[in-house]
């Protein structure tokens, strides 16, 4: 008998993200569109969008949140508690690992993102993580997710997938293929049973990144409220 599977995209920004753009109803119901059974809404050291988010559907909404650390940033799923950014990263695992969070490291050897992991660093925490982002769509050069995949099996982690989307065009881009949970525990214990699906996003999607932040600034940009 056959496990039931569910295609769940672990990386995307609501406009709480100051680069990002969509509504929690709008990301919703686009990933619904694009045909993934549920996603992880991660915006940038906040998990406002995506308690907007599972508020408007609970079953097909994680709460997550990508929290960038003195060194690096974290990618949790099944986040309770908001993390603030810019604590050690020892300190952001620690609370993350208080509330039982599933816990991944983004895009960690990106070469052009703010902060990358060295293998050290990453090397130290490995027996504090549940998996390494292995793929993320809005990676310019395909060899850093490569690097990241060789990482991850050389320390016998799980991988994650994700469009890291922050445009509705992104969204669903990269995702994995799980067999089917319901609790972060399960969650966990299937990752090693992942199957990673997706492509590139090209290179010019950072452009709205820049746009989305410059509205944000000028307060030109989609609220919450």
């Amino acid at each position: 008998m056959s496990t039931a599977t569910v295609k769940i995209d672990l990386h995307m920004h609501t406009c709480v993200s100051k680069d990002g753009a969509l509504r929690p109803a709008d990301v919703i119901s686009i990933a619904k569109q694009r045909g993934l059974d549920r996603i992880c809404i991660t915006d940038h050291n906040s998990i406002d969008g995506a308690l907007a988010a599972q508020a408007i559907d609970p079953d097909f909404v994680i709460v997550g949140e990508e929290i960038l650390t003195e060194h690096g940033e974290i990618l949790a799923f099944f986040v309770k508690e908001r993390v603030p950014p810019r604590l050690s990263h020892q300190e952001t695992l620690d609370r993350l690992e208080a509330q039982g969070a599933v816990i991944s490291v983004s895009h960690p050897f990106d070469r052009h993102r703010n902060q990358p992991w060295t293998e050290a660093l990453l090397g130290a925490i490995v027996s504090r993580i549940d998996a390494i982002e292995g793929f993320n769509a809005r990676s310019i050069h395909s060899s850093d997710n490569d690097k990241a995949k060789a990482f991850a099996l050389a320390h016998h982690l799980p991988i994650t997938a994700g469009s890291d989307a922050h445009t509705g065009m992104e969204i669903g881009a990269a995702y994995l293929e799980i067999p089917a949970f319901t609790t972060a525990e399960e969650f966990r214990a299937n990752l090693p049973q992942a199957k990673v699906h997706g492509h590139l996003s090209p290179s010019w999607v950072h452009f709205f990144s820049v746009i989305n932040t410059l509205r944000s600034r000028w307060g030109l940009k989609p609220t919450l409220s």
